[in-house]
């Protein structure tokens, strides 16, 4: 077996998050974003009919240590958030979730996914180029009008067996 392969096969699986989540949820905003939507926030977006949101798991506790929330409009969708607790970092968990999103949101008929990040945030912006996402724009001050958000856009790549076992979870 390839290493890709194989580290791919140790990675936990996303699942589609539900309101019992919301205190994991919540604690994670507070966590990973200096402008942390509120619990009632998130709570929104978990009962938005477009939204998808995907949880993945801490092998070792059960709850929830990484998050990514999309709203679909039509045939595109936009990455609204996607958090990973500081101490998992860099451990895939993120890409697990692109995937787990991309495979959703292909099945809704979404073809394209876009996104805004801060342009002062290096790590995000080299993890979404790595992933496939191309830069298309800038919003001027959009992060409270001291800080020019990035637009990023890139299509959307499904994966049949995920999508198996996404339709399968509540």
């Amino acid at each position: 077996m390839p290493p890709m392969a194989r580290r791919a096969a140790r990675l936990p699986r996303p699942r589609r998050a539900t309101l019992d989540d919301l205190p994991a949820l919540a604690a994670l905003e507070d966590a990973c974003f200096d402008d942390a939507w509120s619990a009632d926030s998130v709570e929104d977006e978990l009962r938005h009919p477009d939204a998808v949101v995907l949880v993945v798991d801490d092998p070792g506790g059960g709850m929830p240590v990484a998050y990514a929330s999309w709203r679909k409009v039509l045939d595109e969708a936009e990455l609204l958030r996607l958090a990973v607790e500081p101490r998992k970092r860099r451990r895939g968990l993120a890409g697990v979730l692109l995937a787990g999103g991309d495979t959703v949101l292909a099945a809704a008929g979404c073809s394209a996914c876009f996104l805004e990040v801060r342009e002062d945030n290096a790590g995000a912006i080299a993890f979404y180029e790595a992933t496939g996402f191309h830069r298309i724009g800038r919003r001027r001050g959009y992060y409270a009008g001291v800080c020019d958000a990035f637009i990023y856009a890139r299509a959307l790549y499904p994966d049949a067996d995920l999508e198996e076992r996404l339709a399968a979870t509540p």
